[in-house]
């Protein structure tokens, strides 16, 4: 995950691989994916649930996360997948080798509105029409005034400091707003086809604030 500097694998585990939230977006990930699905995992970290849960359900994952642990975990973990480790920002998928969805989950929280928008128009761009972009991300709006430390872009549809306490550190994230997101995504040839937000709040020992995670299934549609 693109967070995943800050703590060990089995830590990231211990916390957030039973969201409820998460689990319940992929169920509705695989209700729109065809049987046995070609699947790229970007920012796998652990492989537990996302890629897990995809390989379980027959589907053939590809995951690429920039740390090596979650990498090596995710291939004991996922035996059958490939897993490679990779920048997102950097990672050139095989020529020739179609995708069906490509999976952002958590992993986009330390790139800048800029590098946001670049990496979902590379990862769109690897989809045939019909094929489907899953993200798990927050939306600006969903956070007190308090939490953006430096306002919104002029176009309102980013805030570049969004505040929040994650495992123990004090970090910020850029976020788009969901009017953002709607517009990156149209602007790439998708469609949002479900959107849902849901808090999720990790053990108190964890030392984490409760977040508002925004979950977005978008078809490519030209």
């Amino acid at each position: 995950m693109a967070e995943s500097v800050l703590y060990k694998p089995y830590q990231y585990d211990d916390a957030y691989a039973c969201d409820p939230g998460v689990l319940r977006f992929l169920s509705r990930v695989l209700s729109h994916l065809p049987p046995q699905s070609q699947v790229l995992d970007v920012g796998c970290g652990t492989g537990k649930p996302v890629a897990e849960t995809l390989a379980a359900a027959g589907h053939f994952i590809t995951g690429i996360d920039n740390v090596d642990a979650m990498v090596e975990l995710s291939q004991k973990r996922i035996p059958n997948g490939m897993f490679q480790l990779s920048d997102m920002r950097e990672y050139v998928h095989p020529k020739g080798k179609q995708l069906d969805a490509v999976l952002m989950v958590r992993s986009l929280f330390r790139l800048g509105r800029e590098e946001i928008e670049e990496t979902v128009r590379k990862y769109g761009s690897q989809l045939h029409v019909g094929g489907l972009v899953c993200i798990a991300t927050m939306a600006a709006d969903d956070f007190n005034l308090d939490n953006i430390l430096s306002g919104y872009d002029h176009d309102g549809l980013c805030a570049r400091e969004v505040r929040k306490r994650f495992m123990g550190n004090h970090v910020t994230s850029a976020l788009l707003t969901r009017a953002g997101w709607k517009q990156l995504l149209q602007e790439n040839g998708f469609n949002i086809v479900d959107q849902k937000m849901e808090v999720f709040g990790p053990p108190d020992q964890i030392d984490s604030d409760a977040l508002p995670y925004y979950y977005i299934i978008a078809k490519k549609v030209q």
